[in-house]
């Protein structure tokens, strides 16, 4: 089973609630965030957790923000709940 963490607590995922392919970017933990193309139709990027030690996905993460993504962002993968802060 598959749950999300939100501010208001644990609630079921949602990451392909209506969306179709064009609109959910899925990311590897090795990609390059500034070579990302990030299209007007995407609203959902998924970032990939290999192991919770594993922090590339945090930074690719604060790059696509920094480079004007506003979708949701989601981490996928080994993340741990001392790490939902970030």
């Amino acid at each position: 089973m598959s749950v999300i963490v939100t501010d208001d607590g644990f609630a079921a995922a949602d990451w392909a609630d209506g969306l179709n392919e064009a609109e959910v970017l899925d990311l590897p933990s090795d990609t390059q965030p500034e070579e990302v193309a990030l299209s007007e139709g995407l609203k959902l990027v998924r970032v990939e957790f290999p192991s919770f030690s594993d922090g590339r996905g945090f930074t690719i993460a604060r790059v696509l923000r920094r480079r004007g993504y506003t979708g949701k962002l989601r981490a996928f993968g080994h993340v741990i709940s001392d790490q939902y802060a970030m």
